[in-house]
């Protein structure tokens, strides 16, 4: 495998050639170890046998060097062709089997270990005498060493030879080894393989094929999977981030617009009162001689009407950029909703008492909810205010209706004329009216819903609204404990 101008040798050759090196080295150890030792088994064999013939020959030579010549000729009458010689401790020979004169022997191998151990031997070595390779072997006795010598014939050298057999057999050990090694890096570079084929893919996104049982049953297979199992973690991971990115994004852009369209419809709801308030200031202003007691009075209540509609508008947008803008500022505590209910239904009475619409609250004492008295109050302050402003019901029926460890359920419903059922969907739209002339001439600011709606999401309930099944509206909302 190449890369630009660097050659990339495999896991699977580095591997296999690193287990053949070690294999062939131990294997080669083995070899020159096993060869020596036998090779130093046969020498010492050998070295025994002529140490015998030794120490038979000392038994017949006399303390002062004598040997007896027969004793001598039946031992060098043997097929082997065995050479003897006795030799005084300076080296001197005193007897040898070939009749030659020879010279001072001190300086020979075997003769000065035999001197310092008792015996010694040299493997191969030329003769001086007769000019043939001897295998020597001397013997020290009390008064003389005697040195017997075995020239290198065929035979001898058949009985020194290392055997080949059991190296043959090492040997195809260290190539069976290197199959083993081979098919054991093969097998082990499988996962690595695979894991730089899906790296490779993983580059351009395609990782759809591989799974955990791509890979083998060991370690590095192991690692292989969770590799891949954690690549696609983070892929996933980097997807849900990009998608809440593009939601976070989204939103933003949806607040932009909310807060435009927010701006443009407060400028057109104060736009309306403030004209009002101008031309009833400036009536009076300008013609105040001209103008009876009861214009001025008319003049004056129009005005104050007008400044009341923009109080109420004003407080509906500061209760709807507290829950939008900074929710976290807003106080939490236990709120009885049962006390809250009783109270608003009894004030909506009073208030309008002329209409002679019957309310009537279902809810039990201690219903106890973590929220914001004030949003929890302007829930059903803006339903009943809805209800009779707008509704012409004649009843209105407040019910808890479900219960559990988590969240209260209620309804809130009238019996009145209810809504087109393409306006229900755009009912809980900031500034959306149903009658936009009726409306404003009940002083409603278009709020009311809007505020419902995100008072109960702030406590993490939900709401929904439809016709009844009799006429009218009915809500439907949670608010979690």
């Amino acid at each position: 495998m190449v890369t630009g101008s660097r050659r990339i040798v495999s896991v699977q050759t580095r591997l296999f050639l690193l287990i053949v090196f070690f294999t062939w080295v131990l294997t080669l150890t083995f070899f020159m170890l096993q060869y020596a030792r036998e090779s130093q088994y046969k020498v010492t064999a050998l070295d025994s046998r002529l140490q015998m013939v030794n120490s038979l020959v000392l038994e017949h030579v006399s303390d002062q060097g004598k040997v007896d010549s027969a004793f001598v000729s039946r031992l060098d009458s043997k097929p082997d062709s065995l050479r003897l010689s006795v030799l005084d401790f300076k080296g001197n020979v005193i007897y040898d089997t070939s009749g030659e004169p020879l010279k001072n022997h001190s300086d020979r191998h075997e003769f000065r270990e035999a001197m310092r151990t008792g015996h010694g031997f040299t493997v191969r070595r030329l003769s001086s005498a007769d000019s043939h390779e001897y295998f020597y072997s001397a013997t020290r006795g009390r008064s003389v060493v005697v040195r017997s010598a075995l020239p290198y014939s065929h035979s001898l050298a058949e009985m020194l030879r290392v055997k080949v057999v059991d190296n043959y057999l090492i040997l195809a050990i260290a190539i069976i080894m290197t199959i083993i090694a081979w098919i054991a890096s093969h097998s082990v570079s499988r996962s690595i393989k695979r894991l730089r084929d899906f790296a490779n893919e993983a580059e351009f996104g395609n990782i759809t094929n591989y799974t955990s049982s791509d890979f083998p049953d060991d370690e590095l297979g192991e690692i292989s999977s969770h590799i891949v199992n954690l690549y696609k973690i983070l892929k996933d991971t980097a997807s849900e981030r990009d998608r809440s990115l593009r939601n976070v994004i989204f939103e933003q852009r949806e607040k932009t617009r909310i807060k435009h369209q927010l701006t443009n419809n407060i400028n057109h709801e104060f736009k309306t009162p403030v004209h009002v308030i101008q031309a009833c200031l400036e009536t009076l202003e300008t013609q105040k001689q001209s103008l009876s007691p009861e214009q001025k009075q008319e003049l004056i209540d129009t005005a104050y009407t007008n400044v009341k509609r923009m109080v109420a508008l004003l407080n509906d947008l500061s209760i709807i950029t507290r829950i939008s803008d900074a929710p976290e500022h807003i106080e939490m505590a236990d709120v009885d909703v049962s006390e809250i209910v009783h109270r608003i239904a009894d004030d909506a009475k009073l208030c309008n008492s002329e209409q002679h619409i019957r309310v009537h609250v279902n809810v039990p004492p201690n219903v106890i909810v973590h929220g914001n008295a004030s949003l929890i109050e302007s829930i059903f302050r803006n339903l009943f205010s809805n209800a009779f402003n707008y509704s012409g019901a004649r009843d209105i029926n407040v019910d808890l209706v479900e219960q559990n460890g988590q969240f209260y359920r209620f309804r809130f419903a009238d019996n009145g004329v209810g809504v087109s059922q393409e306006d229900l969907p755009r009912l809980f739209e900031r500034f959306y009216r149903v009658d936009k002339g009726r409306s404003r001439a009940m002083g409603g600011t278009g709020l009311g819903l809007s505020i419902v709606k995100n008072a109960v999401l702030f406590h993490r309930g939900e709401i929904s609204v439809r016709n009844g099944l009799r006429g009218g509206l009915e809500f439907n909302f949670t608010l979690h404990k």
